[in-house]
């Protein structure tokens, strides 16, 4: 209960920043004996019509690194990948209703690209079968499956990316330790969720000599975050939002 209570905190508190969720991620495969919980911890709150944008994508951004860990060598993280692939159907449609319910075209499609570019990215690590990312891709547009195969080409090694940085490409969804197949960084952006300002794009690792040890390495490298200070809905109270309705997502400062 305890552990559980930790990490709502970290949700609560979670932004883009790449040092909150490399803690986030670590937290969760250091303790991928509970997978199931924190798995449904984390859809819980991602599920929420009112959080703010910044928040789910950032959440997103979580589940996406710890998928890219989940075959770190950490005992039970593999579950990370099964366990998830249940929820984010639900994930998707949650994600999906947000988009719709935004007024401001921009917004909605700063919130479509980020959304959009994590699917790609998960294709090119072949996380999931083509066919299921092309259903989750559809349950957040809102489209049938059938016009969205027929509207992009598939995702390949040079072309699929977060925010344009290179990815780590590999065949069978495991982590290849940061190593860049075509080698060219585009505008200095982002790999699987993390902030994209001056970053090498190379997702965190939580295997090799542990994940705390590989979060220390990280951290140390970690710039602040562009999406600190001007995503709609940010704030300065520790995840607080005093105009959304108090919930266990959305407390006061103590």
């Amino acid at each position: 209960e305890e552990e559980r209570d930790a990490f709502e905190m970290m949700l609560r508190k979670l932004s883009a920043e790449r040092d909150l969720v490399g803690d986030a991620m670590v937290f969760a495969i250091n303790r991928a004996e509970a997978a199931k919980e924190v798995v449904e911890t984390l859809t819980e709150s991602m599920t929420i019509l009112e959080t703010p944008i910044p928040s789910k994508i950032a959440r997103l951004y979580l589940v996406s690194d710890i998928l890219h860990n989940s075959s770190a060598a950490v005992a039970k993280a593999s579950l990370y990948r099964s366990l998830f692939e249940t929820s984010l159907e639900e994930i998707f449609q949650a994600l999906g209703d947000k988009l719709a319910s935004i007024d401001g075209r921009i917004t909605a499609e700063g919130m479509k690209e980020k959304v959009l570019r994590v699917l790609r990215v998960w294709e090119v690590w072949s996380l999931y079968p083509q066919q299921f990312t092309t259903k989750l891709e559809s349950l957040f547009l809102g489209k049938p499956v059938a016009s969205l195969t027929s509207d992009r080409p598939a995702a390949t090694s040079k072309d699929a990316n977060i925010d344009g940085a290179p990815i780590d490409d590999d065949v069978d969804g495991e982590a290849l330790d940061g190593e860049e197949w075509d080698g060219e960084p585009l505008d200095g952006e982002d790999v699987d969720g993390e902030p994209m300002d001056d970053l090498d794009g190379e997702p965190m690792d939580a295997g090799g000599s542990g994940a705390a040890a590989a979060a220390a390495a990280a951290k140390a490298a970690r710039p602040k975050s562009k999406w600190d200070d001007d995503e709609e809905g940010s704030d300065e109270e520790g995840g607080f939002n005093p105009n959304l309705p108090i919930s266990k997502w959305n407390r006061p400062p103590e």
